[in-house]
Order: structure tokens, then sequence, then C-alpha cells
């Protein structure tokens, strides 16, 4: 327990304002926390109107309040807690949220040591020896690389059946492969991974109470991905980022199948790659069997209005959420060489969308736009059916001159539009 105490008392005083504060703070001294659940934990609980109760209330909370404390705290705060007393100080090291990120080394004399050093020394005690529960576990480090602690803190975690809270963060260096032990791990609902290796055991049936799940350039194939999501009905917030090096193999399926997978969905990340990737298995439809009822943040990132896949995708999409709130569009590519034909220029004039409306969608915002038809009729199409449209914001590309930025903005500002509040900001 020496590495584990020495981490907390490394950060508890690392100034003079501090230290003079901590010395001030005796076992009969009460702390205010400025904490709306703090106060009414205690004034639920009938300990506290006991005639003769210690003066020292600090240190003689009941076990479940100062868990509730320590859990609504950040980490490097909850920490420090542990200069109250021996009471506060066996609870902090039992925080039932763990996150280890850069801020909670900030300060610290482990702040300069290498990730093998904070990962062996402080991760890695902290975990094994936590006797409570573990409701979620955050591993995001500058620098983290692929390595056998991190084997060894997922094996413990499997051993938890109440996490349900899980993010790694690789950030340099090959891909972490995924231990078996991890798929064990039932009672996730939410899953953020970067850099990882996703090859579930066939025995695996995905995470029935997932809602919010995040690959980012995490290698995987389709099947294994849509029998995945297919097994994680309660998906509403999804993230997909990724490019042919992650998503590997022939993924044959379509927008169709894949939304299928997801009927509750409500937030929807991707960017041009896994967009391209179910575009490609057959003709992008105008809109989906199914409409997406429940979709209200749409985030695409890094298509091109010059691609035909990109564009009829981006139609697909967006026509088919009619209860979408927001659109984000972000760094759109402008390769200047690729062209369009003149058919999928027009393709939104000779397209019914007489019955496409977007009720409730407030905010649009597109960066890198450039003046390609195919841009512009995409946004002419969304200011004539967006009633309620408050605020669109456009960031121009650098690479469009002067004259084409004054004649873009002209026509932009002659658009129809559906809202009389409807504002354009041009950046």
């Amino acid at each position: 327990m020496l590495e584990t105490n020495s981490f907390i008392q490394s950060f508890t005083c690392n100034n003079s304002s501090e230290q003079t504060f901590c010395s001030s703070i005796t076992p009969r001294r009460t702390l205010e926390f400025n904490m709306e659940a703090f106060s009414v934990a205690v004034s639920n609980n009938s300990k506290m109107e006991v005639e003769g109760l210690p003066l020292d209330r600090i240190s003689n909370l009941p076990p479940n309040i100062i868990q509730t404390i320590l859990t609504l705290m950040p980490n490097r705060d909850a920490f420090r807690t542990s200069i109250l007393s021996q009471n506060w100080r066996d609870h902090c090291l039992n925080i039932p949220k763990l996150r280890f990120d850069d801020a909670l080394f900030r300060g610290s004399a482990f702040e300069d040591k290498s990730i093998k050093c904070k990962l062996l020394l402080v991760v890695y005690p902290v975990v094994l020896r936590h006797q409570g529960p573990i409701l979620s576990f955050y591993l995001c480090l500058s620098q983290l690389n692929s390595c056998c602690e991190i084997d060894q803190i997922i094996l413990h975690l499997s051993r938890n059946a109440t996490l349900k809270q899980f993010l790694l963060r690789i950030s340099s260096g090959d891909q972490h492969k995924l231990l078996p032990a991890f798929f064990k791990l039932q009672q996730l609902v939410v899953l953020v991974l970067q850099n990882c290796a996703f090859q579930p055991p066939l025995t695996f049936n995905g995470f029935s109470k997932l809602v919010t799940l995040s690959f980012t350039n995490v290698s995987i194939t389709a099947e294994v991905f849509l029998q995945f999501i297919s097994n994680c009905p309660l998906l509403k917030y999804f993230t997909l980022i990724g490019s042919e090096k992650h998503l590997m193999g022939c993924w044959n399926s379509d927008f169709v199948e894949l939304f299928k997978c997801l009927p509750l969905l409500e937030h929807l990340s991707m960017d041009w790659y896994p967009i391209q990737c179910f575009a490609t298995a057959s003709v992008v439809p105008q809109k989906l069997p199914t409409a997406l009822v429940h979709l209200k943040l749409l985030h695409l990132h890094g298509l091109s209005f010059a691609r035909e896949i990109d564009f009829r995708s981006a139609l697909l999409l967006v026509t088919s959420s009619p209860n979408i709130e927001k659109i984000v569009m972000a760094e759109m590519k402008n390769n200047p060489i690729e062209a369009m034909s003149q058919s999928d220029m027009s393709l939104v004039d000779h397209q019914d969308y007489s019955c496409v409306t977007w009720d409730r969608l407030r905010e649009m915002t597109i960066t890198n736009f450039t003046n390609r038809k195919t841009g512009m009729r995409f946004v002419k199409l969304i200011l004539a059916k967006a009633p309620m449209l408050k605020k669109v914001y456009i960031g121009i590309d650098m690479r469009v001159d002067s004259n084409g930025k004054v004649n873009m903005l002209k026509e932009l500002i002659q658009y129809p539009r559906a809202s009389a509040s409807a504002e354009i900001m041009i950046n």
C-alpha cells in the first residue's frame, strides 16, 4: 500500500497555501461541501439527529454518505480528502468511479514520470487493492500504449460484476487486443475504446445493457461488428470512426442493415470511411424503410460534397431523421480534381422532398465549406424545410478566394427560409 499512499499524499499538499490549509484541518473541524446531494443525504440520515452526536462530524459520517461525496467529486479532489481522517483515507482508496487521466497527475510528484511508472505505481495498485464495487473505469493518459499491465487491470475488473462504464484510449503505438475476460463485463452501459482490437470469443452475445458505444480506430470485421451491435438493443449513442486499416475485410452491409440494429438511436457520429463502407454495398436509397425517429444529433466528419457516395449518404441520413435537432458536418474535404456528374449535382432538384420537414431542427454547422453546387443545394434544402431553425454556422474553406466567398454569401442570403428567425453566420 506504500506506493498508493505516496501517490495520494503527493498532491494533497503540494504548495505552501495548501499546506497551510491542510494543517488547519483537525478531526473536530467541520468541512463544508458545496454539494446538493450531500446536504440531502445528511438531512435524510437519522443518525445525524441523534442526541450526543460526536463533534467530529467529518470523520464519523456514515459510509454511504462518504461514498456519495467521493463519487460526485473528481478523483483528484476525492484523493485529497484522505487528509481528513483515517476513515476517509480508507474510503478514498475504494472510490467507485476511477478516472486516470493527465489531470489526475497534474501538480503531483508523478506528473513527469513515465507511463510505465504511473501504471505500475498508481493505476495498477489502486485497482488491484480496491475492495468495494467499481462502477466506472477510465484510462486515458497521454502516450499510453499497449502493455501487460492493462491486461491485468482488465482481468481484475472482469471479476467485478458491477462495472457499468469502461473507457480505454490507447494513444500511441500498436493496438491493444482485448482479453477474452473483457467480454465478461455484462453490466456495461458505456463503452469507449480507442486504438484497440475487438475480437470477442465465439460465445460472446453482446452487452445487453449498453447504451453508449464509441469506437475510434478499433479493429473489427463487418460480421463481428453487426453481430455485436445487434445484441445491444438499448444503444442510443453511437460513434464509429476508423479507416480501412481498422474496418477490416469486406463490408457487404448497407445502411438499412446497420440502422435496423439501432432502433433507439439518438446521437450518431461517423466519419467518411465507415459511411462509405455502408454506402457501397448497394444503391443508396432516398430514405430508409424505417425512419430514425429518435435521432436528435447527427455528426458527420470528413465527407466531401464532391463525392457522390458522401453526398447521397448525407441526404439519406438527414431525410430519414424527421426529429433531428442538430446537424454537424465537420472538416468537409475539398479535392479540386473530384467532380460529380451533372445529374448528381442536380440530385436535390430531381428528387421529391415535398413531404420532408424538420420541425425540431434548431442548428446546423458545416466547416471547410466550399461553393460546390451540391453543398449549396444541400444548405438550400435545409433552409427551406426547417421552420424552427435558429442558427446556421458555415465555416468557409480557406482555399475559396475572395470573389468565391462573396458570391457564396450573396447566394446563401437569397435562399428561401422556412424559419423567419434563421440566422446564417459565415466565418
